[in-house]
């Protein structure tokens, strides 16, 4: 009798570990659904251009890194003197190869919804009803091998998207750019900046958010790294 409540204990061991195993899987889907823009992932300044009056013009930065919360992943950005959005959120959508965008504005408690897809290179965003004097599209381009972000704001006019504005940011940050040395973040197999040590080990990560998850449970990260290189390596071309 004194081992009865084992009975209820381990059902619900059995679902805890059931639970924990899915937030896992839905993380992964997550980063492999967001691998196309894990390069945005770092710090950017820069400025508008294009502006018929420069005095229009301003300049601001932004820091791009991942997400990992409540099992699911999402690229967050920041950018305390944006003129369009001071943050955001980038996530997967409920559909195959479709994102959600959460931006928020400078006031920093006014959101703006937007949803779209990866054309070719560029991620257009669109939002269904935006306030008088936002943008209704969201563009974002990575150019220069990835050394460069464009960000076009465009409003619609009649059934036709016309500018509005065009931010151009240069990568900042002495680990960005160069072609040798570089390490791969064993969170989202971007461009390892940030050193963390495990058993000795030194492994790199691409950002706060990377770190923060590597250092709660390293065992996990490495573990899900090693099966994602398994996979690259079966699915990559056999040398004749």
């Amino acid at each position: 009798m004194k081992n009865f409540p084992l009975l209820g204990v381990l059902p619900l061991l059995a679902l805890c570990a059931f639970v924990h195993a899915e937030d896992a899987d839905k993380t992964e889907a997550d980063k492999k659904a967001l691998e196309p823009m894990k390069s945005y992932v770092g710090q950017w300044k820069g400025g508008s251009k294009g502006s018929a009056n420069p005095a229009d013009g301003w300049v601001e930065e932004s820091d791009w890194s991942w997400e990992f919360k409540g099992g699911h992943a999402a690229l967050v950005f920041s950018a305390p003197k944006g003129k369009y959005f001071s943050a955001g959120k980038l996530e997967a959508g409920e559909k195959p190869g479709a994102f959600h965008f959460d931006g928020t504005l400078p006031d920093g408690k006014t959101h703006q919804d937007f949803t779209g897809e990866v054309a070719k290179s560029e991620l257009v965003l669109d939002s269904a009803s935006p306030a008088d004097g936002r943008p209704a599209r969201l563009s974002i381009e990575l150019v220069a091998k990835g050394k460069r972000m464009v960000m076009y704001y465009q409003k619609k006019v009649g059934e036709r998207y016309a500018p509005i504005a065009e931010v151009g940011f240069t990568r900042q940050g002495s680990g960005f750019g160069k072609e040798t040395n570089e390490h791969e973040c064993v969170i989202t197999g971007g461009l390892g900046t940030i050193a963390v040590q495990y058993k000795g080990q030194t492994y790199y990560v691409c950002c706060g958010g990377c770190k923060t998850s590597f250092n709660e449970n390293p065992e996990k990260e490495l573990a899900a790294y090693k099966k994602r290189k398994e996979e690259e390596a079966k699915a990559a071309p056999k040398k004749e």
